[in-house]
């Protein structure tokens, strides 16, 4: 069964415990007043059998640091410790312990969204939300391994797929996996959710959202009403997770729920008589989210000159692991 294959055993629980255990008692003492908190899917109970990313949380009182760089502050109390500072709204830790991954990420420790300054400083109240309206977590994860399977998982900037949340969000709105995907089967140009209610109704709901936010997908996120959660995701993105829960609903089996090996031969047999070009592509060092975007944007160019110059394609896509193919 699949449920077997993406459910954590009892053994690996019983080491992440371990890790996560052992890692807060060799950062405690350096912190001084900043409080770790353990954050993410590991925290919410949705992660998947194998994932070896571990989010933690170090809260900041607020009034003390409001307005101090608490990256900065943060670095420096850990830095006995090796680790590597990784770039983004508000810089964090990455610490490499094995085959794990420990990010450590510096907010704000706040009561309420109306207090953040960052986006980062809400994702404690993220997790806070989805611990106590998550009723099962195999619905949740098996709707990760469904979208992951299928190359939809993920909100970076170079997916533009769901994020871990938007996921969590839906599963819990819609209650479970197998619901999730009937109702995404019929999803029409733009779906509208809003968890908690906290509007009236759409026409409210599209007159407070920021308008480069609205997608396809709005999804109102219930501990931050004003910010759509899946503003990340793409029209491509959005409706290829359509057509693949229409797919499954005729016929429903593992397979939808496994990752598919990148296969060249697989492609040159699908491409037949047509024409079939392909890139090898080398990426500049650095940050994945940043070198992805960079891939994704060559991509695009790539892919609109041939459609400039009178070629049609019929299909195209791109693979990004050891090598990069376009």
């Amino acid at each position: 069964m699949i449920i077997n294959k993406i459910n954590p055993s009892k053994k690996e629980r019983e080491k992440v415990n371990s890790l996560i255990n052992s890692f807060f008692k060799k950062i405690k003492t350096r912190l001084k007043d900043a409080i770790p908190e353990l954050g993410g899917s590991m925290a919410k109970d949705t992660w998947l059998a194998g994932d070896h990313d571990i989010d933690i949380f170090i809260k900041f009182p607020y009034s003390k640091y409001y307005n101090k760089d608490i990256s900065k502050t943060l670095q420096e109390r850990l830095k006995v410790i090796k680790y590597e500072v990784m770039h983004g709204s508000r810089d964090y830790l990455q610490i490499k312990q094995g085959n794990y991954i420990f990010e450590l990420i510096p907010v704000l420790n706040i009561k309420h969204s109306s207090r953040n300054l960052n986006i980062t400083d809400v994702s404690p109240l993220h997790s806070k939300y989805v611990k106590k309206n998550n009723k099962n977590p195999i619905e949740i994860r098996l709707a990760k391994a469904f979208l992951k399977a299928n190359n939809l998982y993920g909100a970076e900037s170079y997916i533009k797929g769901f994020s871990g949340y938007v996921i969590e969000l839906l599963v819990i709105y819609y209650c479970s996996f197998l619901n999730l995907v009937k109702h995404a089967s019929n999803w029409k140009n733009q779906t509208i959710i809003d968890l908690s209610s906290y509007y009236k109704n759409e026409k409210e709901i599209l007159a407070n959202i920021n308008k480069d936010k609205i997608t396809n997908l709005i999804l109102i996120d219930p501990v931050q009403p004003e910010r759509n959660a899946a503003a990340a995701l793409s029209s491509e993105r959005y409706f290829e997770f359509i057509n693949i829960c229409k797919k499954y609903l005729k016929n429903p089996n593992e397979k939808f729920f496994e990752l598919k090996e990148f296969d060249l031969n697989e492609i040159k047999k699908k491409a037949d008589k047509n024409k079939l070009i392909t890139f090898l592509i080398k990426p500049l060092d650095g940050k994945p989210d940043v070198v992805g975007s960079k891939l994704l944007k060559v991509f695009n160019y790539t892919k609109n000159k041939i459609n400039n110059e009178g070629f049609k394609i019929l299909d195209c896509n791109w693979n990004w692991k050891e090598d990069t193919l376009f």
